[in-house]
């Protein structure tokens, strides 16, 4: 009885240390997750950049070509003043050339305006593309550094689960079923009575189980929190077992 009681606390043990390797695996990688959010921000408003430059690409070609127009509008508008034959068609004629002289020269003066902020833009985006590859180029090296990390602690928790495994088959089949479904409901399997109290729970077990429990014939549980109990003092070198657990 009191080796069967051995094994099923070592196995907790190792039940224990597996468990919190599985927390340190996960913990890890959210550890990225804020500069990764920040990354996806960046590269949002990066793309968000980008169109933009685009969409000002777009409009001062667009603004080329009717410059383009404009020019062979104002040729034409040349050609008629030249060809007028009467004072009121040169004024007329003369008014259309400077209206489209006009016009052609706001237009100029917008696009210059248009080509020196895309000019801007292209600088300001090639820095913002810069910094953004830097953060990637981290964020990479630091999501390295943590699959080296939980690759470490696989390891570990291989190596934990094979010598967990040697452990389990040495317990009665009936005590390792009864541990592991306490274990799916409560963690914590087994505990030690503690002052009359269950050590899990904190709630006091009626004085003839303590004194079952005493005995070591059976394997008993709490009647309030159904983990499994022992005394401490069968095995006093287990007395330290680590367990907090409260409901």
């Amino acid at each position: 009885m009191k080796d069967q009681l051995r094994l099923l606390i070592e196995l907790q043990r190792f039940d224990a240390r597996i468990q919190e390797l599985h927390q340190s695996m996960r913990a890890l990688p959210e550890k990225l997750a804020p500069a990764k959010r920040d990354l996806e921000k960046l590269e949002a408003m990066l793309q968000n950049e980008r169109d933009e430059l685009e969409r000002t690409e777009t409009w001062r070609r667009d603004q080329e070509f009717i410059l383009k127009q404009e020019e062979e509008a104002i040729k034409k508008a040349k050609a008629k003043l030249q060809a007028s034959s009467s004072a009121k068609e040169f004024a007329a004629a003369n008014r259309e050339l400077e209206a489209k002289r006009k016009s052609m020269s706001e237009r100029e003066e917008e696009l210059l305006k248009v080509i020196d902020a895309i000019e801007t833009s292209r600088k300001t985006l090639a820095e913002h593309e810069a910094d953004v590859q830097k953060l990637r180029d981290t964020v990479a090296a630091e999501e390295a550094e943590i699959a080296d990390k939980v690759a470490e602690l696989q390891k570990q928790v291989d190596a934990l689960q094979s010598d967990r495994d040697a452990v389990a088959t040495k317990i009665d089949a009936a005590w390792r079923k009864r541990y592991e479904a306490v274990v799916q409901r409560r963690g914590i399997a087994i505990v030690p009575i503690a002052d009359g109290a269950c050590s899990g729970c904190h709630m006091r077990v009626p004085p003839q189980l303590a004194n079952v429990l005493a005995r070591a014939e059976s394997l008993e549980s709490c009647p309030s929190c159904h983990r499994l109990l022992y005394s401490p003092d069968l095995l006093p070198e287990q007395s330290d077992d680590g367990v907090s657990a409260a409901d």
